[in-house]
């Protein structure tokens, strides 16, 4: 398992209200709905930051992959935040690192990675990332880790 990631590596963050649905049987949040919440969190950016109609507009993005690690365990009625970073950008696809984090800790709970990639709606095709989105997304790259 790879260490925390610290809150400081993200400029971007997106709050996140938990519910009591979101608790598994164990009490805590259920992994399936971090991953809910890192997803929320990367369309929240995109339509509020670089303008996109994700519903009717030209472009789709399909989640391809996605992966997350676990370090503490948030429950409801935590409330949370999403860092979200870009850590690469390539063709017509891009890859986030996100993180969940207490308001005010240092050290995310919860870290992951989704890779999208956008299509052209109408014919279903690959597309190059138009420049007002790579400017868009370029605003919350991440430092490079050596």
């Amino acid at each position: 398992m790879t260490e925390s990631p610290q809150r400081t590596a993200f400029s971007h963050f997106h709050p996140i209200l938990t519910r009591p649905q979101d608790n598994d049987v164990n009490g805590h949040i259920a992994g399936a709905t971090v991953h809910g919440f890192f997803e929320a969190a990367i369309q929240a950016f995109l339509v509020e930051q670089a303008e996109l109609d994700l519903r009717d507009g030209e472009l789709a993005a399909f989640v391809v992959s996605s992966a997350a690690d676990f370090y503490a365990l948030p429950a409801f009625p935590d409330v949370l935040e999403v860092g979200l970073g870009v850590a690469r950008l390539a063709g017509s696809t891009v890859e986030y690192h996100l993180a969940l984090f207490r308001p005010g800790e240092a050290e995310a709970c919860a870290a992951g990675t989704v890779v999208q990639v956008f299509i052209e709606r109408v014919s279903g095709r690959p597309v190059a990332l138009p420049e007002a989105l790579q400017v868009t997304l370029s605003g919350v790259l991440l430092e490079r880790q050596a």
